[in-house]
């Protein structure tokens, strides 16, 4: 008999499935118990199976491994090292229809199950992580904003307490005059007791990026610049250098940065003091 050609025939695992019939299952139980190479492949063949079974999902549990091994050795007795032609002294488990195949489908089956759940909730988890996190994000983007807004408005309501408590003069400056920018309209707010000066930039053109516009106050030794006033700053306070003596406030354009003394070809607005 050619054992190798045989074992190679497909019939040990379908023994092991139980897809024989039952005349083809009593030769492999004959051929088993005659060669132990076939003995080996089957013991092999069961091995892997279980392996297998391991693998693709949850282990099967003690129950389910007890009713297989009790069916194996309720169906199977051979020897654990029989010679060729000899009858097995000691019984060793062999399948012979189907005793573990049920319950293998089942594991895998049960495995498959628990793979998809554990990826559909890891992918759930994933997502509900980055809303999350995306949440977070916002809510620390909005507290910024807070802070931002807060501040903003301890800074007006000290500026109007300031506003209330002092003696602040409104000094109007237009560009009417002027060949600059004839809507041009600035208005200076300045507490001379308390030095303090402040701007509002109502209408001023927007200036190319090698200019800025210079607040001058004009006093008895001329002009002295005070700071630079930003365009965009529509409607707002911007607070300027001190100033203690004035009879006239004006508006030049300069080179960026500002100049020690005003550029009279481009003044843009002039407001004396009343």
């Amino acid at each position: 008999m050619d054992i190798q050609s045989y074992i190679s025939s497909g019939k040990l695992e379908l023994f092991l499935l139980g897809e024989l019939t039952e005349r083809e299952r009593e030769e492999v139980i004959d051929f088993a118990k005659r060669y132990p190479e076939i003995q080996q492949e089957l013991d092999d063949l069961q091995e892997t199976m279980f392996a297998f079974d391991n693998m693709t999902g949850v282990a099967p549990s003690q129950e389910v491994k007890e009713k297989i091994f009790s069916t194996l050795e309720s169906d199977f007795i051979l020897k654990e090292a029989p010679k060729p032609t000899a009858i097995p002294a000691e019984a060793k488990v062999v399948p012979i229809s189907s005793p573990w195949k049920p319950f293998a489908i089942a594991a895998s089956i049960a495995a498959i199950v628990a793979s998809g759940a554990a990826f559909y909730y890891a992918g759930k988890y994933e997502e509900r992580n980055n809303q999350f996190t995306a949440l977070l994000q916002d809510q620390s983007v909005l507290a910024d904003n807070l802070n931002q807004v807060n501040q903003a408005y301890d800074e007006k309501d000290a500026q109007l307490n300031e506003f209330v408590a002092g003696n602040f003069k409104r000094v109007e400056m237009r560009g009417e005059g002027f060949d600059m920018q004839k809507d041009a309209k600035v208005d200076v707010l300045w507490d001379q007791n308390a030095s303090k000066v402040y701007v509002a930039s109502n209408n001023l053109n927007n200036l190319s990026d090698e200019f800025d516009y210079q607040l001058w106050a004009i006093g008895d030794n001329g002009p002295v610049g005070i700071g630079l006033v930003n365009s965009g700053e529509k409607l707002t306070l911007q607070q300027m250098e001190a100033v203690a003596q004035a009879g006239a406030f004006a508006i030049t354009i300069e080179p960026k940065g500002g100049s020690k003394a005003p550029t009279m070809e481009k003044l843009v607005v002039l407001g004396e003091v009343a």
